[in-house]
């Protein structure tokens, strides 16, 4: 049945060119919700964003509303036999439509246990369907999805940017390697890091990475 594809951002009607709007994907994984750090960030990145480039469409993911479940035996059968016969429009497959028609995704999770929320695992099983988001060739695999950047939004307790915890955090590498496969270039991360240490200022750590974000929305497309 071939391979689902992505269209262009820019369509004909009528004898004129009609300039669609772009796309915004935001991943929203902050578990605990309004009570995020993470998410400040992430609403300060796509506000900079929104009011930088024009036409921009924002479609929210929330992982906590989205509630998706693991891929089990026979779930998992069922979407491979749908995905034989091209069922895309099941609604199944859903997350993944989304996640390929993005001109850009912006993900935003804390770090939990080296990576982040298992949500968020879970949906990117959901996101990564052979035949729509990738097929596999004989070099390995090709990304059928849209976007070539994406935005990696995340906080953690402690430090891992160098000390005995260097190389501990294993999120950014893990989301690059998977985006990678999906066809998306470039992954940006915006960090807030160390807020749980005894006498750290939190407030000064968020407001550098909300303008870490800011400057990256203005610049990024």
């Amino acid at each position: 049945c071939g391979t689902a594809r992505a269209v262009g951002g820019i369509g004909r009607r009528q004898g004129y060119c009609e300039v669609k709007k772009m796309k915004v994907l935001f991943v929203n994984g902050c578990i605990r919700a309004e009570k995020s750090r993470t998410l400040g960030i992430a609403e300060s990145f796509l506000e900079a964003f929104s009011a930088a480039h024009q036409d921009v469409e924002i479609v929210t993911e929330d992982l906590n509303e989205l509630r998706l479940e693991p891929l089990y035996h026979d779930t998992l059968e069922a979407r491979n036999k749908a995905a034989e016969r091209c069922e895309w429009d099941n609604e199944m497959f859903a997350p993944a439509r989304r996640f390929r028609e993005a001109d850009l995704v912006v993900i935003a999770v804390p770090f939990w246990e080296g990576t982040f929320p298992a949500a968020v695992h879970t949906y990117i099983e959901h996101v990564c369907v052979t035949g729509l988001t990738f097929k596999c060739i004989e070099r390995g695999y090709e990304g059928l999805c849209r976007a070539e950047n994406a935005v990696f939004i995340t906080t953690r307790g402690g430090i891992y940017s160098d000390g005995d915890a260097v190389g501990d955090d294993h999120a950014a590498p893990f989301l690059r390697s998977v985006f990678k496969m999906l066809g998306i270039k470039r992954l940006h991360v915006i960090d807030a890091e160390g807020l749980d240490i005894p006498g750290c200022d939190i407030d000064s750590k968020l407001g550098a990475a909300k303008a870490d974000a800011e400057r990256l929305a203005e610049n990024i497309m």
